[in-house]
């Protein structure tokens, strides 16, 4: 009488939905995969233990342990997510999100469908992530519709979702969802009807992001905005870039500081003095000198002798003009110059 008492009630309370935990209905995955069931639970059942039963009925079904499975309780969040890896076609059955209360346990039903092929209804990944104000998009395939765990969905057949869009592309349904929120982050599921496959969502703000990146030793996730892990790597390059340019413009200015010397030291050597009077020329021959006596500063000897040099060339140059020199000279430096040369 007990027996039936119990099953009546345990009937009865599944059979209105008063349950106080929610999972999907039936998944599939292909052997040798990783699946991970999100199991949901009311608040006041934060302080209870949770755990995986196995077995088509309530009553008489087990709880599941072995190194394969494990389970993880998220309380801020209110559900636990139990995953099994690689799943083996053995592991299809029932199963039963189920919590531990001291009197009769509470728990859902769930089917388990594990093939040798690939599952028909499937994601490329269980987790996706991204960030407050952006966009992710989701690739389901064999899907049909896209829902949230509590049982909205938008789909082929219609129905709406807050900024959510899909299409079709023939080969999988893409869900874009638009500027998100922190109230968008949690569970979701890919459906074709006869199965459902979980997404978890999460949403972090621009800081949490930037931890993620630098503390994580996975690659970043994929669904991210490609352009947000763009402007992050360019500012992080900045200094160096910078830099860079700096040390260029310098090394370039002292070039240019080094070639002005020589071309100033090689145009004098090749400057030919012009003809006119000869106050143009000792200008010319007094430039010369200090010119060469400020490149051979370091031999006084050679200083000395320069100016014999310096006379010596002045008059070659102007011995086609000598006439007009002595009409016009009133230096006598010079004159005397032109005439000791006459004398050789």
């Amino acid at each position: 009488m007990m027996m039936e008492t119990l099953l009546l009630l345990f009937l009865l309370k599944h059979a209105s939905g008063t349950s106080g935990i929610r999972t999907v209905k039936k998944i599939s995955v292909q052997k040798q995969q990783t699946i991970a069931i999100p199991c949901l639970y009311d608040q006041k059942y934060i302080n209870y233990t949770k755990y995986m039963g196995y077995g088509s009925f309530w009553l008489f079904s087990g709880s599941v342990s072995h190194s394969r499975l494990s389970i993880v309780d998220n309380q801020r969040e209110h559900f636990f997510t139990v995953t099994l890896r690689e799943a083996e076609v053995s592991d299809s059955g029932s199963y039963w999100c189920a919590v531990t209360l001291s009197g009769n346990d509470d728990g859902t039903r769930l089917y388990l469908e594990v093939t040798e092929a690939e599952a028909g209804l499937r994601v490329s990944s269980q987790n996706v992530s991204g960030y407050e104000g952006g966009n992710i998009t989701i690739r389901c395939y064999g899907a049909s519709q896209w829902c949230t765990i509590r049982g909205s969905c938008v789909g082929r057949d219609g129905g709406t979702i807050e900024r959510t869009t899909v299409s079709d592309d023939g080969d999988a349904l893409n869900v874009t969802i638009w500027q998100l929120q922190k109230e968008d982050r949690g569970w979701y599921y890919c459906s074709n009807k006869d199965s459902q496959m979980p997404v978890y969502v999460t949403v972090m703000d621009a800081q949490e992001l930037i931890q993620f990146t630098n503390n994580s030793s996975n690659t970043p996730p994929a669904h991210t905005d490609s352009w947000f892990l763009w402007l992050l790597i360019l500012g992080a390059m900045l200094p160096i870039i910078v830099c860079g340019a700096v040390m260029l413009i310098k090394a370039k200015n002292k070039r240019k500081q080094r070639g002005g010397s020589s071309n100033v030291y090689e145009g004098m050597n090749n400057q030919q003095l012009p003809k006119g009077t000869v106050k143009n020329n000792e200008v010319v021959c007094e430039n010369l000198y200090e010119i060469m006596n400020g490149i051979n500063k370091q031999n006084n000897q050679d200083i000395l002798k320069s100016n014999e040099v310096a006379c010596e060339d002045l008059y070659e140059t102007m011995t086609g003009n000598k006439q007009n020199i002595q009409t016009a000279t009133d230096n006598k430096s010079i004159y005397a110059c032109m005439v000791r040369k006459e004398k050789v």
